[in-house]
């Protein structure tokens, strides 16, 4: 009704109307969603009133939202050359950067259509609601995926119903896993019953359930017994592994006898989470004596997953059978063995320090060494000689991509040789994995103030087929740690332009440093497509409204990529 009222006021308003009438007409056409005839209109009245200010930005507007937004730009750089006050009009900005984030939505190319999705999301805006549930709603799977990922960061009432969809309706696995785990970063506790029935399903795949376990787990208050009773005694595994992780999540050690029952579960994966629970529970010296008696025995479980775990556990309760165990595991000729075990060592209990020091020296295995390094650096124990160890194979091992090996156990971990494979969705994704471990390895460094670390910086930082993404930077600075931020500083100096670029990204990145603005804006002409586009989500991370000028060019550029990266970037600038 309220439509047809708009049309026939606009049909009866006649001729001869003034200028106010024909802007309220066309703002109608625009609320009607026929934006050609607010174009159409906008342009012959300004035939009428060719200095009306408000014409002008209605016409603005009604290009930007009928997908011409570069005509939308031109007018309104015309605009401010005509009206120098009105330079930095928040309206007419943002009217021109969504005109081209709404036009990259709806272009064919998945690629501009992801960039569109991300940067609508990242100025936490209202109107990337309305694009994240029409992409949620896409026929492309991938597209799905991306959505319920970004729309998890919002969490609008719209997208959590949208969400909640998708976890009863979706068919494409990697998009149901992505709908899990969305659920469980905005505790949507009415899918608790669907997220149950994807545990204790058999034919749920292995990702599935254990991300359905970590959700369901961040949903619960409080633990309630009679639930927990039943999924003790239910006859489905993922149920029984569900009991381990809530026992551990509100370090309830009244069930402890639940628990080590677990221990002898027939699912090797259920006794795996018993010995991890056990593992995990705040428990006072004298009552880990009684339990590693009654769960000693799984150092024999015929799974090696299950006996490496019980092997770690005895770390944990100082048992010397369990570090024994560890070390004839040292000592296996199979490369996964002696790692996993180094990984087992390198979070293990007090016991373990003298070990690992031990085998840091002993061990033929770079990466043996190398994980028990890591383990030491973080006990604060021969911190000189693990610092070493990771220095000179940061550097000699240039070649091999590396990556964090937790197939055993998702407790431990071991640095090895890369056997990710490529995935459609991350371009370069083995050669992504690896800089994030030596992001990590660097952190350490930086963190222990090693000398030779702005050597280590420095050398990674060359490598020219890297650009630095934001979780990529927070790695290196996750802890805020202010020896590695004066280290990264120190290099926007540097005589390698490629140096000084990379510690601008990172500043930027992680800390919102504006020092290096300069810097990025003077590097993006010189540098690739790639490289550019690293600099804008650079800039828009700072936040700075200095930026916006230099992001209004980047917007008038041929490349629609570009276009839409600095579109994002400037909203981010004006929201600051």
């Amino acid at each position: 009704m309220k439509h047809i009222v708009i049309a026939l006021s606009l049909f009866c308003s006649g001729l001869f109307a003034s200028e106010q009438e024909t802007v309220q007409r066309i703002y109608a056409h625009l609320l009607l969603e026929d934006t050609p005839a607010a174009v159409e209109e906008a342009r012959e009245s300004l035939a009428f009133f060719p200095d009306s200010k408000d014409l002008q930005m209605a016409l603005i507007r009604a290009l930007a939202e009928n997908g011409d937004e570069m005509e939308a730009l031109q007018q309104y750089l015309h605009f401010i050359e005509k009206y120098e006050n009105e330079k930095n009009n928040r309206y007419l900005l943002e009217v021109v950067s969504w005109g081209i984030l709404h036009k990259a939505k709806s272009s064919n190319q998945l690629p501009l259509n992801i960039t569109a999705l991300l940067g609508a999301t990242l100025t936490s805006d209202a109107r990337a609601v309305s694009l994240l549930i029409e992409q949620m709603r896409d026929s492309n799977a991938y597209l799905r995926a991306i959505a319920i990922k970004l729309s998890s960061y919002l969490g609008d009432n719209l997208l959590r119903e949208e969400i909640f969809r998708l976890l009863k309706e979706e068919k494409v696995w990697y998009v149901r896993l992505e709908a899990i785990q969305a659920i469980g970063n905005l505790h949507l506790k009415k899918a608790r019953p669907y997220l149950q029935e994807i545990i204790s399903n058999p034919k749920t795949l292995m990702e599935e359930r254990a991300t359905a376990i970590i959700s369901l787990v961040s949903m619960y208050d409080r633990l309630e017994k009679n639930e927990l009773e039943k999924f003790i005694k239910s006859n489905r595994a993922g149920l029984r592994q569900l009991v381990c992780e809530l026992i551990v999540h509100f370090d309830e050690k009244s069930y402890i006898p639940a628990v080590v029952s677990l221990t002898k579960d027939s699912s090797s994966d259920v006794r795996m989470s018993a010995l991890n629970a056990l593992g995990l529970l705040s428990l006072e010296p004298s009552e880990k004596e009684p339990i590693w008696n009654e769960v000693k025995e799984s150092l024999k479980d015929p799974d090696i997953k299950v006996c490496m775990t019980a092997a770690w556990l005895g770390t944990v309760f100082e048992q010397k059978e369990a570090i024994d165990h560890l070390e004839k595991c040292l000592e296996n000729p199979e490369d996964s063995i002696r790692r996993v075990a180094a990984g087992a060592l390198a979070v293990g209990g007090n016991s373990a320090q003298k070990l690992a020091s031990k085998w840091i020296r002993q061990s033929d295995d770079p990466y043996v060494r190398a994980t028990l390094a890591v383990g030491l650096i973080g006990l604060r124990k021969d911190v000189n000689k693990a610092a070493d160890i990771l220095y000179e194979l940061f550097l000699q091992d240039k070649q091999t991509l590396w990556m964090w090996d937790a197939s055993f156990n998702p407790l431990f971990r071991s640095l090895s040789p890369s056997l990710v494979k490529h995935v459609e969705q991350v371009p370069n994704y083995p050669m992504v994995v690896d800089h994030l471990v030596r992001l990590e390895v660097l952190s350490m460094l930086s963190v222990i103030r090693y000398p030779k670390a702005q050597v280590a910086v420095k050398e990674f930082l060359r490598k020219q087929t890297w650009g630095v993404t934001s979780s990529a930077a927070a790695t290196l600075l996750a802890e805020g740690d202010e020896e590695a931020m004066t280290l990264v500083h120190a290099l926007l100096d540097d005589k390698d332009e490629k140096v000084r670029i990379q510690a601008a990204l990172m500043l930027a990145l992680v800390g919102g440093d504006f020092s290096a603005i300069h810097v990025l804006e003077e590097a993006y002409p010189k540098v690739d497509r790639d490289m550019k586009i690293h600099i804008l989500e650079a800039i828009a991370h700072i936040k700075d409204p200095s930026s916006i000028p230099f992001l209004l060019k980047i917007m008038n550029e041929p490349f629609q990529t570009l276009r839409v990266v600095a579109a994002s970037a400037l909203i981010q600038c004006l929201n600051h």
